[in-house]
């Protein structure tokens, strides 16, 4: 698989990658309503959690990627019904299984993350024994020959190192100098994650709801 070299553009630009990494996302987080229909997929691209950066895309960019995509390969339209049904077709491409995929799939809808960042994001997509499993598969996907994944050394301040994916091109991994902050223990953390929790059950709700529309 060639991700990109010198030579080369990256293996995908921003919006490959959104609609990639939510069909990937919701092949594993809600799979009886995958394949995606386009409204389905908008809605997965879009949504408010769960994504670094935000975006706000039309039914014309979402259409017009995943004919890209589709003229590549790696998508798969299924014109069947009263609506198209789309699904991801990158697992032999990038040599993904179902843990690779829920640890890439997290890098890319969100910027870099730490492997307890990762353990915490991908606790509906696959089964992890482990942080060290994780840095195991993460450290596997470094070292081919094509590598999707790179790791940011911490900065300063930061307690932990950072990972991030190579399918948009190189990334800084310079780290970052930062003023140190005050951790303050406080509930706020996981009052956040319950809140985030909350939004991305709502999310999938409405997902059913526009599959039934559809």
């Amino acid at each position: 698989m060639n991700t990109k070299n010198n030579n080369e553009k990256p293996f995908f630009n921003q919006l490959e990658a959104r609609v990639i990494a939510s069909l990937m996302e919701k092949h594993l987080t809600t799979p009886n309503n995958y394949p995606l229909t386009i409204n389905s997929l908008i809605l997965a691209c879009n949504q408010k959690s769960n994504r670094e950066p935000v975006m706000n895309l039309t039914e014309g960019q979402v259409g017009h990627t995943v004919n890209a995509l589709k003229d590549r390969g790696l998508v798969g339209v299924d014109y069947g019904g009263r609506s198209n049904h789309i699904s991801h077709r990158v697992m032999n491409v990038l040599q993904l299984n179902t843990k690779t995929q829920a640890i890439l799939t997290v890098l890319m809808v969100r910027k870099p993350q730490t492997l307890n960042d990762i353990k915490a994001r991908t606790n509906r997509m696959a089964d992890f024994a482990s942080i060290e499993e994780i840095s195991e598969l993460l450290n596997e996907m470094m070292q081919r020959d094509k590598p999707l994944v790179v790791r940011i050394p911490k900065s300063a301040g930061a307690r932990e190192d950072r990972y991030s994916h190579l399918l948009c091109g190189e990334v800084d991994r310079q780290p970052k100098t930062v003023a140190p902050i005050i951790q303050q223990q406080s509930n706020s953390d996981a009052e956040i994650t319950k809140l985030q929790q909350r939004l991305t059950e709502l999310e999938a709700k409405i997902e059913k709801l526009m599959q039934l529309l559809d």
